[in-house]
């Protein structure tokens, strides 16, 4: 298939369910999973090193913390350290509950508040029968907090949690629900968290991005330093910008395969969108041909945008 002749392949690597792009600035790195293959992807892009490192189970995504060294993996039922020089798996800093890991669900999309706390989704792989989800907190700051994940969007609130961002001059967090193609702001607290009443009820909550495109669906995102955000329209083939204090589309960057996933800003100017991608023969229409680089990372530099910041890490130091 075709595609904005900007696009770049970066890397071949055929990942089944590539996610969870993330750019580390103090590391020139940038790190994304293969959640189905249980793989970590290192790759830094100054002299094209690329390694892999295997965990134990599927890994929903992977965050930077406050040790370049460190990564935190939110594996199966565990969020755990990787010791990416070491390319391994480390100890476990939090778990979900028995009842939270239910037959059927697993960790998705997560990254790190301005604050340093680590968000997570945690999804039911029949979303699209309308099982539900939910939204963790973890902060490594406090005391006596290592094993803590607190659920901040329960099961009412949420079914299949994806892409997140948040915008530091407006305080707020934009959040993806799949399962309804909706973005949606949240007014946060001193901790990047969305704001509850003091009888528990979500504060401020504003849908600001409701595609009309039938089918569409909306996976993980960025933000660029005007405030806008790049989504990835999971079986549309393109990222596409929006402005969330309109709702309206800006501009669409259409790729050479079919399902990508994720993206966001890297390099050592921000300049560069990295996007990941997976498989999709098992998503064809009969007689149709999975694209050639299904599954790789691409880049594009789109002129007039940069990120709006490093990606944020988790803050492991307690206070």
């Amino acid at each position: 298939m075709g595609g904005d002749p900007s696009v770049k392949l970066v890397l071949d690597c055929h990942t089944d369910l590539g996610e969870s792009p993330v750019w580390d600035a103090r590391t020139g790195r940038l790190y994304f999973v293969d959640i189905n293959e249980k793989h970590i992807h290192v790759y830094t892009p100054q002299d094209k090193n690329h390694f892999v490192i295997s965990a134990p189970s599927t890994v929903g995504c992977v965050v930077p913390t406050s040790d370049p060294n460190i990564l935190l993996a939110a594996l199966g039922s565990n969020v755990v350290e990787v010791n990416v020089s070491e390319k391994k798996t480390g100890r476990i800093v939090a778990f979900v509950s028995t009842d939270d890991n239910a037959e059927g669900t697993r960790f998705n999309d997560g990254k790190a508040t301005p604050q340093g706390v680590f968000i997570v989704g945690r999804m039911n792989r029949a979303w699209r029968d309308g099982q539900p989800g939910k939204l963790f907190a973890m902060d490594l700051r406090v005391p006596g907090n290592s094993f803590g994940l607190m659920t901040i969007l329960g099961p009412t609130e949420v079914c299949c949690p994806n892409g997140m961002d948040w915008d530091q001059d407006k305080n707020v967090f934009y959040f993806i629900d799949t399962a309804d193609a909706v973005v949606r702001s949240y007014p946060v607290d001193e901790n990047g968290v969305p704001k509850r009443s003091q009888d528990g009820v979500l504060l401020g909550v504003k849908e600001v991005i409701t595609p009309s495109e039938e089918g569409i669906v909306l996976d993980g995102m960025t933000i660029d330093s005007k405030g806008n955000l790049w989504i990835a329209h999971g079986e549309g083939g393109a990222i596409v910008c929006y402005n969330p204090s309109t709702g309206k589309e800006i501009q669409r960057v259409e790729l050479p395969v079919r399902r990508p996933t994720s993206c966001t800003f890297g390099g050592p100017d921000l300049k560069t969108l990295y996007i990941t991608t997976r498989h999709e023969g098992r998503h064809l229409d009969e007689g149709e041909e999975a694209s050639e680089n299904w599954g790789g990372l691409f880049s594009v530099e789109i002129p007039g945008v940069i990120g709006a910041r490093p990606a944020l890490y988790v803050e492991t130091s307690q206070k």
